[in-house]
C-alpha cells in the first residue's frame, strides 16, 4: 500500500508542478554583467557571504572568466570593485587550459565567492561540464555554503536554462570573418543575424528558464522581453524568471529579496505594470504559458518571499535544436581566443589601417607580447587588481 501512496505522490507533484526551492544556498543573480561588478553590488554579495569585517582573513573570491575566454582585462574591470573591498581575487583560467586535479582543489580551496563573467554562455557551461568544473562549483554551493555571483550569462548558468545572445558572432572565442572585416556595414549585418536560443545551464536555481537583460533591446534589433515570450510559448512546459538590466535576484537560502537600483531604468511602471523599453523602475518577473488559451502569464515578483513562491519544476523540457549549430559556430577547439592575437575583435577599420601600416614586423612584435605577457602558463593564478575605475573606453563583452 505504502509504495502505491508515494507512486500517487509523485505523480501529483509531477503533474501539479508544486513549487520547489532552490537548491542553492546563496546566489546573487543580476540581469546584466555591469551590475554585478558595480561597487553596491560587490557589497551585497560580501555581506551575502558574511562581510569583510576580519581582515586577518579577507574573503576569497574566485573568479571564472570562461564565458569572456579568460580575456584579463575583463577579469581587472569585473573584480576591481571586490577587491578595493578586501578581497583577495584568484582566477581559473580554463577557456583553453585543462586544469590539473591540483589546480582545482587549490582555486576551489577555503573559497568564499565566486564571481561568474558575462558572455558566452553555452561555451562557459559547455567547458565546464567537459572538466568537471561543472561538479567543484556545485560542490561548493551546496556543500559549503559558498556564495555565487554572476550578471548576464552569469546569471543564466546559475539557472536550469536561459534566453541566451550565444549565437552573437561578437561573442565567439575566435569570430573569423565577420568583427575582423574592416568595413564597418558589412559587420554591422553579420552581427544583426543572430537569434536567441535556449541553453542549459548548471541548475543551482533549479528548473527556472531565465531571461536576463530584460528589459532591452541588443544590436540584433529584436526585444529580449518579446522574445522570450516567444521562447516560453516555445518551451511551455518551463517556467520562466526575467531580471531587468538593473535588477538582481538575491537567494539565501530558502527566502529571496529583490535588489532594484533606483537611479536606473527598467521594465515596472508606477502601478506594478510591465512598461516595455525601459519606461519604469528595474524589476524581476515570472512567466508562464496559460495552458487554456496559449496566452503569457507575466506577474511582477514582490519585492521579497520564499524561493518555492517564485521557481517552479518544470513539467517537462525541451532543449533547443539551435544549441548543436551555436557548438559549431562557437567551437571548443583548444585553441587561444582572439584577443590573444594581434588582429583583434574590437578593431575597427581605421585602426585596420594602421596596423598594416606597421607591416609584419611590428605585427610579430605584437603577437609574441601578447602570448609571452598575457597567456596564463596555468590554468590557476592569484590576482592583483586595485584599480575600481577599470578602463572606461574597453567594451563590455558581456552576455
Amino acid at each position: 500500500m505504502r509504495p502505491c501512496i508515494f507512486l500517487v505522490a509523485v505523480l501529483w507533484i509531477w503533474c501539479c508542478g508544486l513549487p520547489i526551492s532552490c537548491s542553492a544556498q546563496k546566489i546573487y543573480a543580476a540581469g546584466r554583467g555591469l551590475m554585478a561588478k558595480s561597487l553596491e553590488s560587490a557589497a551585497e554579495v560580501i555581506d551575502l557571504a558574511g562581510g569583510n569585517s576580519d581582515r586577518s582573513r579577507p574573503k576569497k573570491l574566485l573568479y571564472l572568466g570562461t564565458a569572456v575566454y579568460d580575456n584579463p582585462q575583463s577579469a581587472a574591470i569585473d573584480t576591481a570593485n571586490y577587491a578595493t573591498l578586501g578581497c583577495s581575487i584568484s582566477a581559473l583560467n580554463v577557456s583553453w587550459i585543462d586544469p590539473t586535479k591540483y589546480e582545482l582543489e587549490t582555486a576551489f580551496e577555503e573559497v568564499d565567492i565566486i564571481l561568474i563573467a558575462g558572455g558566452n554562455t553555452l561555451f562557459a557551461v559547455d567547458r565546464w561540464t567537459k572538466l568537471g568544473i561543472d561538479n567543484w562549483i556545485r560542490d561548493a554551493v551546496l556543500e559549503r555554503n559558498v556564495v555565487v555571483a554572476g550578471g548576464s550569462a552569469g546569471f543564466i548558468s546559475l539557472c536550469g536554462g536561459g534566453h541566451s545572445d550565444s549565437m552573437k558572432p561578437e561573442s565567439f572565442k575566435d569570430p573569423v570573418g565577420p568583427l575582423l572585416n574592416p568595413d564597418e556595414k558589412v559587420r554591422d549585418i553579420i552581427d544583426r543575424s543572430w537569434e536567441y536560443i535556449r541553453v542549459p545551464g548548471l541548475n543551482l536555481i533549479e528548473g527556472a528558464l531565465c531571461c536576463p537583460h530584460y528589459d532591452t533591446i541588443q544590436n540584433n534589433n529584436v526585444s529580449r522581453a518579446n522574445d522570450f515570450s516567444n521562447m516560453i510559448r516555445r518551451h511551455s512546459g518551463e517556467y520562466g524568471i526575467a531580471v531587468d538590466e538593473w535588477a538582481a535576484l538575491e537567494i539565501d537560502g530558502d527566502s529571496y529579496r529583490v535588489v532594484s537600483r533606483a537611479n536606473h531604468t527598467g521594465s515596472v511602471g508606477p502601478n506594478g505594470e510591465f512598461a516595455p523599453g525601459s519606461s519604469g523602475k528595474p524589476g524581476i518577473w515570472t512567466l508562464s504559458v496559460d495552458s487554456s488559451n496559449g496566452n503569457i502569464e507575466r506577474k511582477l515578483v514582490p519585492p521579497m518571499g520564499k524561493v518555492s513562491d517564485i521557481i517552479h519544476p518544470p513539467r517537462w523540457i525541451a532543449e533547443d535544436q539551435m544549441v548543436m549549430i551555436a557548438r559549431a559556430q562557437n567551437p571548443d577547439d583548444g585553441k587561444p581566443a582572439a584577443w590573444t592575437k594581434q588582429g583583434s575583435r574590437n578593431y575597427r577599420p581605421y585602426q585596420f589601417a594602421i596596423v598594416l601600416a606597421f607591416g609584419a614586423l611590428a605585427g610579430t612584435i605584437v603577437s609574441l607580447y601578447w602570448r609571452i605577457k598575457r597567456l596564463p602558463a596555468h590554468a590557476y593564478e592569484e590576482l592583483s587588481f586595485v584599480d575600481a575605475n577599470g578602463n572606461d573606453s574597453w567594451e563590455d563583452p558581456e552576455e
